[in-house]
């Protein structure tokens, strides 16, 4: 599995969307649970500015490689680990002198 090894700007968002069963019953009460036992994995909203053309190709294939599907492992800013994300969207803003990369990092398990 390959690693992931540009920095994000600064700024970095992150959201946590709990995975949840509800059951709602007739008389309007309702019962929550988990939906699993990872469910609350962390979604990364990066972006990478990109000043050289060989990092903004190096950077543009590595995601194209992944193509959406395929893990890879990356460790974000403050967290004192390593995780496996997938990126399913990302889009490039280019200015004269830098590309700035915005991706939607999903953390994944396997």
């Amino acid at each position: 599995m390959k690693t992931f090894h540009w920095v994000p700007r600064e700024g970095m968002q992150s959201s946590v969307s709990p995975s949840v069963t509800t059951i709602k019953f007739g008389d309007g009460y309702e019962q929550r649970r988990p939906t699993g036992l990872n469910h609350q994995l962390i979604n990364f909203q990066p972006v990478f500015r990109i000043t050289s053309d060989n990092s903004r190709t190096a950077l543009e294939a590595f995601l194209v490689e992944h193509g959406g599907y395929k893990a890879f492992l990356w460790r974000p800013p403050k967290y004192n680990r390593t995780i496996k994300v997938v990126c399913r969207e990302w889009s490039v803003t280019d200015n004269v002198t830098y590309s700035d990369f915005s991706c939607k990092f999903e953390q994944v398990i396997a």
